[in-house]
């Protein structure tokens, strides 16, 4: 460009609801600091419709309920009162501000810890300011010691603009004026951590006419659920707390199209599909609970259009035997003393297996996207184990392989290229996708780990998932997968190793690199400088209480 050149900001023209919608995609800390760049920017921030209120922007202690207790210096606690306040005169400020200018707020979000009930009527009076702002999502994620609640305004769920509700650590006791209220417009209701009784929920879900989701989870006061005769529910989720007994679980809605039920891990009460009464249902997940033949049947006999069925975290007392003709998808995951399990469903196109060990299955379905996730385990990592995953999966016809690799300090990979003759091992197995999630390996012996895989599986995309704890182990492999044949690996009478039978490798999704790239020595510079970038920016978002979102680097494997 010339000396004269006049740079324009094309992107500060955009119209606000564009702008508005850039913020959306970028975290809260992140859209916040726009304000500072120009004029033009405070206001998209000031007038941005979505208003996110947490304490741990404030300061990273705000979460300790009695930093006292804790044995906290005097100065430190001082430190968390001071950002205490701060926060809620911030928060004070911001829902006046918007109040007396008369904004728009598509969703608002609390998250604070209330160190006293005297911070009651503080909360009460941001709530009457939320419900005059024509919020239509509000979550509440409060935080109080010793099993309390904060008393949830009824008169908060009148509003006629709110469509989405997520509340925890809140309390919904106070129903004698509930049947007067019509609540029309409400969607969504999502309760976590929070207290309500059977009676309670039954009100406030009748009340709700135009109700399609309700989610309780973790919530006290609920040892039964009765839902009966709501026309537009359309799913149910109910994961009851730990500590309370299921005594009866009753539900008849003609268009519930989902459910969701997770009791106690392993409880000896059996769920009585004959309380649940959903001709519609296509979706249902089960997990904690007892299967044996009877309750399979009585599955598809309850549910005649059921299409999505989950097992998780169940304990199977016999076989599995599954027979449907409109199974479409299936999923167990984690069901203890799974060791056979048989699958009559020939229209199955998703089947995925995630468990500890490698269960006898039988699937007479001829397509079909199999995914098997299954952990590297901690020992006996050796020909052994690669050989049976390479039976298990081809027996199978899986497509996709999950692998977790989790590892203590002094276990290792025991496989090893040395004395192997190939002639004896099966032909390796071909994967359309291989998936490594390394949480920990202390090991660090990555050629062995790739040796044991390759020489069984040849994956036509190999993904590496990063996560906070995985870059140095992802750098590792991408060193060792670089690394190319020795000369004379291979002896004369054996076959080829699985390093002189890769013919390429090239990246295929990786952020920042064009997919093509042969992953040679340069690539592989450039890909550890992207790596400890990204361990950098991972610590920075931990340090700043955000969450630290994981993403995959995919390279395509030409064999």
């Amino acid at each position: 460009m010339g000396e004269n050149a006049i740079c324009v900001d094309m992107i500060s023209g955009l119209p606000d609801f564009i702008l508005h919608q850039i913020l959306s995609l970028l975290p809260v800390k992140t859209a916040a600091q726009t304000c500072v760049i120009s004029k033009r920017w405070r206001h998209i921030w000031e007038t941005f419709p979505i208003v996110d209120c947490c304490q741990l922007f404030f300061g990273k202690h705000l979460d300790i309920v009695n930093p006292k207790e804790l044995g906290l210096p005097k100065d430190v606690r001082r430190k968390i009162f001071d950002q205490r306040v701060n926060f809620m005169r911030y928060v004070d400020e911001k829902l006046r501000c918007i109040s007396e200018n008369d904004r728009c707020v598509k969703k608002f979000r609390l998250v604070m810890t209330l160190v006293s009930v005297g911070l009651f009527p503080r909360v009460d009076f941001w709530m009457d300011l939320v419900s005059g702002l024509n919020v239509r999502e509000l979550e509440l994620c409060l935080t109080l010691g010793r099993e309390r609640f904060y008393p949830m305004p009824i008169r908060v769920l009148a509003s006629q603009s709110l469509t989405i509700l997520s509340m925890k650590g809140c309390i919904l006791i106070d129903c004698s004026g509930m049947g007067d209220l019509n609540i029309s417009s409400l969607v969504e209701l999502h309760l976590n951590g929070s207290f309500i009784d059977e009676e309670s929920i039954l009100k406030l879900v009748l009340s709700m006419q135009s109700l399609e989701v309700l989610s309780l989870k973790g919530c006290l006061g609920l040892t039964k659920l009765k839902i009966n005769g709501h026309k537009k529910l359309k799913k149910v989720v109910y994961h009851p707390h730990t500590s309370l007994r299921i005594k009866r679980l009753s539900i008849d809605l003609p268009n519930l199209e989902e459910c969701d039920f997770v009791v106690s891990y392993r409880s000896t009460k059996r769920l009585a599909f004959t309380d649940v009464v959903s001709p519609n249902l296509k979706r249902l997940s089960l997990c904690g609970i007892f299967i044996d033949a009877k309750s399979l049947r009585d599955i598809f006999l309850s549910f005649p259009r059921l299409e999505h069925l989950s097992l998780g975290e169940s304990v199977v007392k016999e076989a599995v035997k599954l027979s449907s003709s409109i199974l479409k998808e299936v999923y167990l995951r984690n069901c203890s003393n799974t060791e056979k399990a048989e699958f009559d469903t020939p229209g199955l196109q998703v089947f995925k297996y995630h468990s500890k060990s490698m269960s006898d299955l039988s699937l007479n379905s001829v397509s079909g996207n199999r995914i098997a996730e299954l952990p590297l385990p901690s020992t006996d990592r050796d020909r052994s184990f690669f050989l049976e995953l390479n039976n298990f999966l081809r027996n199978n016809k899986f497509q996709e392989l999950i692998l977790s690799v989790t590892s203590a300090r002094g276990d290792d990979i025991a496989f090893t290229t040395e004395n192997l003759n190939r002639k004896l091992l099966p032909r390796p197995f071909e994967l359309t996708s291989m998936k490594l999630v390394i949480y920990a390996f202390t090991s660090e012996k990555y050629a062995d780990l790739l040796d044991g895989l390759f020489e069984n599986l040849h994956p036509k995309t190999l993904r590496l998932e990063l996560n906070y704890n995985s870059p140095m182990h992802v750098k590792g492999l991408l060193k060792s997968l670089a690394a190319g044949p020795e000369p004379n690996c291979c002896q004369p009478e054996n076959l080829k190793c699985w390093r002189h039978l890769l013919k390429g490798i090239k990246l295929g999704n990786v952020r920042g690199f064009q997919a093509g790239t042969p992953l040679d020595l340069c690539t592989l510079s450039s890909l550890n400088d992207f790596l400890d970038n990204w361990a950098i920016e991972a610590r920075k978002l931990l340090d700043s209480f955000e969450t630290v979102v994981g993403e995959t680097l995919s390279f395509d494997l030409s064999w």
